[in-house]
């Protein structure tokens, strides 16, 4: 009965964190550790099926879409991206899962506050080379451990790109790449147990509705409101993984 609950969750969840992804371009990481770290068996398969469903909706979204990539604005991001990620994930083996769940709450609640309050304010920053080792830095050390590396790249791509189609593609690409990597080191460090395979293969079907369904509110929905919510909601749940 549990397994089966825990089935039917992932489901639904990677429904509404690909529509996310599909929408605003970002989001599945923030959206699904809300939930998973508090019913998953561990923290760190918690950030593994995040990662492994994360990467799966952004190759669906990117091969779709892979005409509007641009692929040379990736190249120094991900190599420190990849560095950092992976420092941070063998950092998380000496850590407990109700640190890294506290943890976890700080970081969504700070990234909640500062969408919220600062977001677009600060994107001609983020232009430079040593701009970019810094966003790949802190992106690998944030998908690393909260299996959450898109808040930098938003800021990076938003300064970037003006075409919102080469934004929301460009992001499924480093995406794509990152999940990549980190599926080998959490792998490496022991973050999966025999069901983890089951549930992705589960959340994979959940990935292709809530794409589909975010594909045709894309042109439509208003991003705005949409970040809003999910950023309400993250505060909340990070105040909840604190106390």
């Amino acid at each position: 009965i549990i397994i089966g609950m825990t089935c039917i969750f992932i489901f639904l969840l990677t429904i509404v964190a690909s529509f996310i992804q599909r929408v605003s371009g970002f989001g599945f990481g923030i959206f699904v550790m809300m939930f998973f770290p508090f019913f998953l068996p561990s923290y760190g398969e918690s950030v593994m099926l995040s990662g492994l469903l994360a990467g799966s909706t952004a190759l669906m979204i990117a091969i779709k879409n892979r005409k509007y990539i641009r692929w040379k604005m990736m190249w120094i991001v991900t190599f420190f991206n990849v560095l950092f990620s992976f420092i941070a994930t063998e950092y998380m083996r000496s850590l407990s899962n109700d640190v890294l769940k506290q943890c976890l709450g700080v970081v969504l609640i700070l990234i909640a506050l500062y969408f919220l309050f600062g977001e677009g304010r600060m994107g001609r920053i983020f232009k430079s080379k040593p701009a970019q080792v810094t966003i790949g830095s802190v992106s690998g050390v944030m998908g690393g451990m909260f299996a959450m590396p898109g808040p930098p790249l938003v800021l990076y791509c938003i300064s970037t790109l003006e075409d919102k189609r080469e934004y929301v593609t460009t992001l499924q690409a480093f995406s794509v790449v990152f999940n990549l990597f980190y599926t080998i080191f959490r792998f490496k460090a022991g973050f999966y147990s025999d069901d983890t395979w089951l549930w992705w293969e589960i959340g994979l079907g959940g990935a292709v509705i809530g794409s589909s369904l975010g594909a045709r509110c894309f042109d439509v929905i208003s991003n705005r409101m949409l970040k809003r919510i999910v950023y309400v909601m993250m505060i909340v749940s990070g105040i909840v993984a604190i106390l």
